[in-house]
């Protein structure tokens, strides 16, 4: 197989291991896994702190590999994130190149594997002009990363006495739907990636097998799984979807990237720490003034830190919005 066989192959840290989807969904949903035990069963153990870097850093390396295949921009902006909080976990300056937590993440990823060269951002490569292929879902890849992470978790945790109350087998039929569509979307972007797209099919004839569908062929199977997540996401915005060119910059998935927290230097000097999607509204937002939670500030404080308040967000199209002053983010 050519170095450059993958899109991920051109970045050194994994162009030796050339790790493949379905292994790097398994380190993160068991590195997911073990955390999120431990933080149920005994959150005060030494061991957490290690977990949390374990889950960081296979984590990081799935969402830095599928945002290199799929050219994603919010997957992207993920990884980034997670090379970040590796950074500050391992106890390094966050503020000293735009580029350092990806390095970061990617060399501790490589070294894990011994390779000693992981912090090379990019091998030379032919640059790629063609337009990224399309997500076929509404939910932003980071929340699907999370979900399917998740959904192993609890699928597993449900089975102890200790958490009754969780539908064990809804959560394997969810861990199905969203492996699967990210097994999907991987060989989708990577076509020579025969591999995911057998992976990705076999989740689909697994999920019909859960819900006592008939055997059809590979391609049917991966289709199913598109259709399945539908019929189980039926959102809002699923039934009134955003357009491509929404107002409230979307990109017609339905949700925007933004910063939530940002760390206090000082002197009214803020920088951001952390972001996540949250739900688009079809427009440019402003706050209520009359917000309960921030009292129409747009931010709630606390000690060196200040958070993006979510509770008052109105479209600049409401009536409402005619006597709300913007926030800035």
């Amino acid at each position: 197989m050519p170095l450059t066989h993958h899109p991920e192959h051109a970045v050194r840290a994994y162009r030796d291991e050339r790790p493949s989807i379905t292994r790097l969904i398994l380190e993160a949903r068991w590195a997911h896994y073990r955390l999120t035990d431990t933080l149920e069963h005994d959150p005060d153990s030494d061991a957490v702190p290690a977990l949390r870097r374990f889950k960081i850093l296979h984590a990081g390396a799935l969402v830095d590999i599928l945002a290199l295949r799929t050219r994603d921009p919010d997957l992207y902006e993920a990884a980034r994130d997670r090379g970040a909080a590796l950074r500050e976990v391992d106890g390094l300056a966050l503020d000293d190149h735009p580029h350092n937590g990806l390095n970061h993440l990617r060399a501790q990823y490589a070294r894990l594997h011994h390779h000693t060269h992981g912090d090379a951002y990019r091998a030379p490569h032919a640059p790629d002009d063609s337009l990224p292929p399309k997500r076929p879902f509404r939910r932003s890849g980071p929340r699907l990363v999370h979900q399917m992470l998740d959904t192993y978790a609890w699928a597993h945790l449900g089975r102890t006495p200790c958490f009754p109350a969780v539908d064990v087998a809804s959560e394997q039929r969810r861990h199905l739907m969203t492996r699967g569509l990210l097994l999907d979307w991987a060989a989708t972007a990577a076509p020579a990636d025969n591999a995911a797209a057998a992976a990705a099919a076999t989740a689909g004839h697994a999920l019909r097998a859960v819900d006592r569908r008939p055997a059809v062929s590979d391609p049917r199977a991966r289709a199913y799984l598109l259709d399945a997540f539908r019929d189980f996401d039926d959102q809002e915005e699923d039934d009134d979807p955003h357009p491509y060119d929404c107002a409230g910059h979307c990109d017609g998935t339905g949700e925007v990237l933004t910063v939530l927290t940002w760390e206090h230097h000082g002197d009214d000097i803020y920088t951001a720490v952390h972001q996540e999607p949250i739900l688009c509204l079809g427009a440019p937002t402003v706050h209520a003034p009359d917000c309960s939670t921030c009292q129409g500030h747009g931010f709630t404080y606390t000690t060196g830190y200040r958070e993006l308040c979510l509770d008052g967000r109105i479209s600049d199209g409401d009536p409402v919005a005619a006597t709300a002053t913007p926030q800035g983010a």
